[in-house]
């Protein structure tokens, strides 16, 4: 028993004896010796990634063609050329084309070889092969009859700058342009000196940046409406939905104006009277009761809603972007959402038209384009409008997904609009963003176009106005835009004797000029005020 007691005694320790010199020796792997020791063992274990050959360039780098060598045929292997004018006829962009520019080429780039054109003969010229000749010239059936897709850029320098175009292959596809300038960090022109940065597209060589982040107080503001609307939101759709079932219509014409703006409400419906047209589909939302009595004297349907137009002011606006108009924007952005919403197509309008007859029988042709909304063309370029140009104060919607989803996104956005000073430009925008990711078809009618003439027109275009004077223009409306404010607008019209209220009518409340049709309409008055603007006298022609 001794014998085994002992033997076991002596076992143990020789146990932790081996146990400590196995520690001793590698307890820190991480140590000099351990580390060289892992080092050489992991130097025989093969590598979990497949070994990458060092890129050499390949001896036949420009095999095919002088212009497409191997390492831009990922993504190049032709080009052709489109005149500009067959292109935009053949496939409706939406987009007012430049008729400028329409005599001029466009470019077709090819992606793949099988995307070239069937064309006999053409493939080694569209290769451009033969430096000596010039790109082929195609019409835009044969250049693109076996693009499977298509993705189109439109390109202008509008300030004339030395601007470069970086096509970027083998790259995750952007449906987005990335704009870079010499320019200081936080603000500032153009500088030469300075390298290329990423950059908003609305900060201009001057400087000017167009499109900042709403602020604090903007925020907090639009943060306050909104709750409003959602909170009131299912019992005002109920109280519209009623209104729009008694107007028994499936297409509303929508306006909003606040008792600073009303001569001009009043001048429409006037106007509209006197060439015997019919407003029994018009839908005013005032921003106030003055508002809300005048419009229904005149014989108009409104719905007002005080808690959702409680914040817009009761004053006409000093001059276009100011804070008056800005927030004035707000109205504009949910009446025309909220009968979109309830499933209605909607005709929005400023308050500064006249109609020659009546647009909803333009936009109801049944030959009409399929579009989802369609605009007049507000006739300016600035990048902040782009690429539409299309003007806020008169359009046209087609109540469906698109759209519903197009107008929420805008009402969610107004914080912008008061930021831009401009509903303008977010709608523009935000078309612009659904245009690519949901397909939402936008068409933007021409400048060109005698339907839906405007303020730019009425300044720029004497024979198109010429024509609407003397009656031979095939004009749906006049849209009195491009102007500074109120007091502009109504001269301007009176200049062109499209000003059918009286005098004593402007600035008042309806109960002060009971009965108001009576009192108010009026035969169309001719005031000159401006010898070098358009005038119903013959002599300025």
């Amino acid at each position: 028993m001794l014998i085994v007691l002992t033997s076991s005694i002596l076992s143990f320790y020789v146990g932790v004896w081996t146990g400590i010199q196995v520690k001793t020796r590698g307890e820190d792997p991480c140590g000099k010796d351990g580390t060289s020791q892992l080092a050489d063992h992991c130097k025989k274990c093969p590598s979990a990634a497949p070994k990458q050959e060092p890129r050499t360039p390949p001896n036949n780098i420009n095999a095919g063609s002088s212009h497409f060598s191997k390492l831009l045929s990922h993504f190049v292997h032709g080009l052709a050329r489109v005149s500009k004018g067959d292109l935009m006829q053949t496939y409706d962009f939406g987009v007012p084309p430049n008729a400028n520019t329409e005599m001029l080429d466009a470019l077709i780039l090819y992606t793949r070889l099988a995307a070239l054109p069937s064309y006999p003969n053409m493939a080694g010229a569209i290769r451009h092969e033969d430096p000596t000749k010039p790109l082929p010239l195609l019409s835009a059936t044969t250049a693109t009859e076996n693009c499977d897709t298509m993705n189109v850029i439109f390109i202008d320098n509008l300030d004339d700058s030395r601007q470069c175009y970086a096509l970027v292959g083998g790259q995750y596809s952007s449906y987005h342009v990335q704009h870079w300038m010499r320019r200081p960090d936080d603000n500032g022109p153009l500088d030469a000196q300075m390298p290329l940065k990423l950059t908003s597209r609305a900060w201009d060589r001057g400087g000017r940046q167009s499109f900042a982040a709403p602020g604090k107080y903007i925020v907090m503001r639009h943060q306050e409406r909104l709750l409003t609307y959602l909170s009131e939101a299912g019992n005002i759709k109920s109280r519209l939905r009623q209104t729009l079932e008694k107007m028994n219509e499936k297409t509303i014409v929508v306006m909003t104006c606040n008792h600073g703006q009303s001569e001009l409400l009043m001048n429409f419906a006037c106007s509209s009277r006197a060439r015997g047209l019919d407003l029994h589909n018009v839908l005013v939302f005032p921003t106030d009761s003055e508002t809300k009595e005048l419009a229904e004297r005149l014989g108009l349907t409104t719905f007002y809603e005080e808690k959702l137009m409680a914040s817009m002011p009761t004053e006409a606006s000093k001059y276009y972007g100011d804070t008056i108009f800005s927030h004035m924007m707000y109205a504009k952005v949910v009446c025309a959402q909220l009968v979109n919403e309830l499933g209605y197509d909607l005709l929005f309008q400023d308050v500064d038209l006249v109609w020659y007859k009546s647009p909803l029988d333009f936009f109801q042709d049944k030959s009409l384009p399929k579009f989802d909304v369609y605009f007049q063309d507000d006739g300016s370029r600035l990048v902040m409008y782009a690429p539409y140009s299309a003007n806020s104060g008169f359009y046209f919607v087609r109540s469906n997904h698109k759209t519903r989803h197009l107008f929420r996104h805008l009402l969610y956005s107004s914080d912008l609009v008061d930021a831009w000073h401009s509903h303008q430009s977010v709608l523009n925008a935000l078309m612009a963003e659904y245009s690519s990711v949901m397909g939402l078809a936008v068409k933007v009618y021409s400048k060109e176009m005698e339907e839906f003439p405007g303020g730019l027109q009425f300044h720029r275009k004497k024979e198109v106005m010429k024509k609407i004077m003397n009656g031979t223009s095939n004009a749906y409306i006049f849209h009195m835009s491009w102007t500074t404010n109120k007091d502009d607008k109504i001269k301007f019209l009176q200049q062109l004797g499209e000003w059918y209220v009286n005098d004593q009518c402007i600035g008042k409340q309806a109960h002060e000029i009971a009965p108001l049709v009576s009192n108010c309409c009026r035969l169309p008055l001719f005031k000159c005020h401006y010898r070098d603007k358009p005038r119903t006298d013959a002599s300025f022609w």
